[in-house]
């Protein structure tokens, strides 16, 4: 019977040990600017990319599986991803894309300009408004590299890029 208490013991010990490195790696993301990154987005109107139909339906999950769409503060503008066909041989799946719905004059807006194999390779994560006009999301490279790209939708231009490192 102690033996079975003990094996109990040792099993919580390295649940709580895992759940504690886990909580110290995602504290732990080194964040530094990234000026040769800074300046390759551009906002656009959205061309013929922007999905047909009902759009709710087609809008991406993040790395956590929830929606992407997300709202500004003052409800301005509404982003989210869409998977957008890459029209490519080489990729036969589809391209990651994020979208501004201005939804005052309820025109759609695209962020353009990353790599194409950036696009077609990894996922858009953390979607997030910093303010009423200023939408940030994270393309991770691997587990342990990345970019936030931070973008200005009322001035429709990129003010900053950074590199993200986890250890």
């Amino acid at each position: 019977m102690f033996g079975v208490h003990k094996f109990h013991l040792v099993i919580l010990v390295i649940a709580v040990l895992l759940f504690s490195f886990a909580d110290t790696r995602a504290q732990k993301i080194r964040v530094l600017p990234d000026p040769d990154s800074a300046n390759i987005l551009n906002v656009k109107k959205a061309g013929s990319d922007l999905p047909s139909g009902d759009l709710a339906n087609k809008v991406e999950t993040d790395g956590a599986r929830k929606s992407t769409l997300t709202m500004s503060p003052d409800k301005h503008y509404e982003a989210s991803v869409f998977c957008i066909p890459s029209h490519s041989r080489e990729v036969p799946n589809c391209v990651a894309r994020v979208f501004i719905l201005d939804l005052q004059t309820d025109e759609n807006y695209e962020i353009l300009g990353e790599e194409f194999g950036v696009e077609a390779g990894r996922p858009v994560d953390s979607l997030k408004w910093s303010n009423n006009h200023t939408l940030s999301y994270e393309r991770w490279n691997s587990p342990h590299i990345g970019h936030r790209y931070v973008v200005d939708v009322k001035a429709m231009k990129q003010t900053a890029a950074f590199v993200l490192s986890t250890p």
